[in-house]
Parts: C-alpha cells; structure tokens; sequence
C-alpha cells in the first residue's frame, strides 16, 4: 500500500468516526455520573438496559435466538412486564409483585388466547377467539375447568363442570331452540328440558340412560 493510498483509507476512516461509534459496549452517564443507559451485546445477543436513579434496570431490550422481547421491573428489581415475539406469536405477560404471572396474551396460529391466573399461578380464565368461535373458560383452584360459555356456528353454549371433569349441566340455543342437559356423576344424560318448533318437551333417563319418563 503506498503512502497516498494510506492516507486516503485514515481519512476514510477519520469520516466514519464523525458519523458513528463502532463498540461492543456502551454506557451513558447522567450529570453525576452515574450510569443510566447500558448498551452492549454479548453470546445471546444485544441488549439495551435503562436503569432508574438508584441503580435499578427499569426496562431492558434483548434480542435472542428466540426472538425480541422487552421486560420492565419495579423499584425492587421484580419482573412486572414481558413483551416477546416469539416463532408461534407474540405475547404479553404481567407479573404481580411476587413476580407470579397474572395474565398472559398471546396470538398464535390457533388465534388469540387471554389468560388470568391467580396468586398461585393456576389458571382461572382463560378466552380465545379461534376459527370455531369465542370462548370463555372459568377454571377453581386447582385450574380444573368448571364453566364454559362459547359461541360457534350451532349457536350459544354454557357448559359446567364438577371437580371431576364431569359435564354436569348444559344450556344452549340450537336452531331447533333452546335446551337444558343435566348428567349424573359419571356425565352420563339424565334430564333434558328444551323448547322444540313441536312446544316444550322434557326427558329423563336412568343411570344406564334408559327412557325413564317423559312429557308430552
């Protein structure tokens, strides 16, 4: 390389320098000095932290493998929010202050999903909206489905359930009409009411679903 042609590349590069800052780490200051902006990048990735007055991360960026993703922490360094988009959707999270996650959103190739847990993290409502239709599930404390309402194309549903999973009572609106289903312990059919295009009509079965009784 000859001498101009050296001169030419400093010079390049003195332009460069003007326009951008090429590092793997870089911190900001506020006026006392203390470090408020930390930007480096690291074996997973980049990652920008804010960091509060006393020394906190307040919201830190990543970008991984797994996709990018924001997480924002309370005064006491808790995880209180997640945002990610990850390979199957994006989702957010919120955390209460024990950082238990209390409600999850997500949007994934079966549609959208929102999720409520209590301080335990069991689920206890959960909705979706998928190609059938919207959901809506309410779960006990040991996150066992105990009622759920959804709309598909048939029409409305309200369906409950006991601590076994046994479906218990059904109400729905069919187009023939509307229909109350009631199932013993083992969520076999004992009674049925419903109101037919013929009038009302009531149905009721033994425990080995044999015709009982009925009217009219």
């Amino acid at each position: 390389m000859t001498t101009e042609e050296r001169l030419e590349k400093l010079e390049r590069e003195i332009v460069e320098m003007k326009t951008k800052i090429c590092t793997k780490a870089l911190c900001v200051l506020d006026d006392q000095g203390q470090e408020r902006i930390k930007l480096n990048v690291d074996e997973d990735g980049p990652l920008l932290a804010m960091i509060d007055k006393n020394g906190q991360p307040s919201a830190v960026i990543t970008v991984t493998e797994d996709g990018p993703g924001l997480l924002m922490l309370d005064e006491n360094g808790k995880h209180r929010a997640k945002i990610t988009v990850a390979k199957d959707g994006p989702g957010l999270f919120m955390m209460d202050e024990n950082e238990k996650l209390r409600v999850g959103m997500n949007v994934d190739e079966n549609g959208a999903i929102l999720s409520m847990m209590d301080a335990n993290e069991n689920l206890r409502v959960g909705m979706k909206v998928d190609e059938d239709g919207p959901v809506l599930l309410m779960a006990d404390k040991n996150s066992q489905p105990s009622a759920q309402m959804s709309v598909y194309k048939d029409g409305p549903r309200l369906a409950m359930f006991d601590e076994n999973e046994k479906l218990r009572a059904q109400m729905s609106v069919a187009k023939d009409g509307p229909g109350l289903f009631m199932g013993d312990a083992n969520g076999n059919p004992r009674a049925w009411m419903g109101v037919v295009k013929d009038g009302p009509r009531i149905l009721m079965k033994d425990e080995k679903e044999k015709h009982v009784w009925s009217a009219p």
